[in-house]
């Protein structure tokens, strides 16, 4: 199998060029729409070796994650059972590809539209992958389908805290601020996505599948006496687990029930004992998990697998060792580009970028021309712009809001819910084509898709969904 190390040199590439620019760009802080110069900070020699092990300090709980998903499907693949769940699927789909296509993507989309899923969503994502192209489907249809209909959601997201929550934080919207508009561009880019989707998946259907040993979470093909059920249930279980832990009921659905029954729970005792408080200590309420809950969740996972299907102590270490090792290179490129992170974080020179697109370069050539319809364009291309090249350093939105946003926002104030939109629906489209986004790495990387492939194939795609993005934008200025 040809090695393929192009997103790994291009994740270098901007960590070189970020690294330079910040000798030559001086650091800057933003108070409303005013900013404050703090001069020019370095990366040093030193930090570009210290930066990486901050990377595994800050950012560890998702590579933990990532390798747990692994090792559970590497267990899974000794079950006897999952390739021939995948198998019987993907049979039974035959003649109804089309609707299984579309419903995974809208139920993926959807989900991380109104929840904030996204790589939470990873540990279910090779299986479908696997359907996918047992089904005859190529690569680049299982990626479309899965991990990019994820970002789907990311573009029109509606309720999801870490997205649209953390917005509003900055700008000072709410989760009903262009709620309406939000849908829409949500059915919008559902739609153009879906329709570039199919007319791919329909190019490139074969009939089998091809370089099998590249895919490990497809399985082996080994046969087992035992019922498949219990991957089912523990499937089916481990979902629901996830939206119900994962889903900020309280904050955004002004729902308390699970908070107080947590509460109740914990507080129940036998003689001023309170045992299940003692055995749960340190697990939250639903609505609270993170990350950290989630690969909990995974391994108890794992453990009933090979349980359920009697796997030996030694072979289930080595499956999971087996399946950790094939998820080691994703999960390295996923932490090399949270490396970019910290040189946004403690060399502040993105501010200064930001106050040059948008205010000297985009409101300088707005007043230069004087016209209000067309400033109100010009506008929405240079945030466009700033919010881009935000997105391509600082990985995940919680990083984008902190680092130039309230900078714009004060800029834009005038216009701030049409840039509260900007703001989620670029750092989606951006984690299309960025190589610093976390689910375009792990879908190249278990898919085995050279990145240039994928910007080959993807092109006319995030340029469809720029265009919808940036109608739905111009609308609710001018409406």
């Amino acid at each position: 199998m040809k090695k393929n190390n192009t997103l790994f040199k291009t994740i270098a590439f901007f960590f070189l060029i970020f690294s330079i620019l910040s000798w030559i760009i001086p650091g800057a802080k933003a108070s409303g729409a005013e900013i404050t110069s703090l001069g020019v900070s370095r990366v040093s020699l030193y930090n570009i070796i210290e930066y990486p092990y901050l990377t595994l300090k800050y950012f560890i709980e998702p590579i933990l994650y990532i390798l747990a998903v692994g090792g559970m499907y590497g267990v899974l693949s000794k079950t006897g059972k999952y390739r021939n769940i995948l198998e019987k699927i993907a049979k039974s789909l035959k003649g109804k590809e089309n609707i299984f296509l579309i419903v995974v993507s809208f139920i993926l989309a959807a989900l991380n539209s109104a929840f904030g899923f996204n790589v939470i969503l990873f540990a279910f994502i090779p299986a479908l992958c696997g359907i996918i192209l047992l089904m005859g489907y190529d690569k680049i249809t299982a990626l479309l389908v899965t991990f990019m209909s994820v970002l789907i959601g990311t573009i029109g997201n509606t309720y999801a805290f870490n997205t649209v929550g953390y917005i509003n934080q900055i700008v000072g919207t709410t989760l009903n601020t262009e709620l309406v508009a939000k849908i829409g561009l949500f059915v919008l880019s559902f739609v153009i996505f879906i329709a570039f989707t199919l007319k791919h998946a329909k190019k490139n259907k074969k009939a089998n599948l091809e370089n099998e040993e590249e895919y490990f979470f497809v399985g082996e093909k080994k046969q087992s006496k035992k019922s498949s059920w219990p991957i089912y249930i523990i499937g089916f279980v481990l979902l629901a687990l996830f939206v119900l832990g994962f889903a900020d009921w309280k904050n955004i659905f002004n729902v308390t029930f699970f908070e107080d029954l947590h509460t109740k729970v914990t507080e129940w005792a036998i003689k001023d004992h309170t045992i299940i408080a003692s055995l749960i200590d340190g697990l939250g309420s639903f609505g609270k998990w993170s990350i950290p809950e989630f690969t909990i969740m995974i391994i108890i996972a794992t453990l009933l697998i090979k349980l359920a299907y009697n796997i030996s102590l030694d072979d289930t270490i080595d499956a999971f060792g087996e399946g950790v090792k094939k998820m080691l290179k994703p999960a390295f490129l996923v932490a090399f580009a949270y490396v970019l992170v910290l040189i946004t974080g403690y060399k502040p020179y993105i501010v200064t970028i930001a106050d040059f697109i948008c205010n000297t370069v985009g409101n300088g050539l707005a007043n230069l021309i004087n016209v209000s319809f067309i400033g109100s364009i010009i506008n929405v291309i240079f945030s466009t712009i700033s919010v881009a090249l935000t997105s391509l350093m600082d990985v995940e939105m919680l990083y984008v809001v902190q680092s130039s946003v309230p900078y714009m926002a004060g800029l834009y104030a005038e216009s701030i819910n049409s840039f509260a939109i900007i703001v989620q629906a670029i750092y989606g489209l951006t984690m299309f084509v960025a190589p610093t986004s976390t689910m375009l790495i792990l879908g190249l990387e278990i898919l085995n898709i050279p990145y240039k492939e994928w910007l080959k194939k993807s092109y006319k795609l995030v340029l469809e969904l720029l265009a919808i993005i940036i109608v739905v934008v111009l609308v609710v200025i001018f409406l």
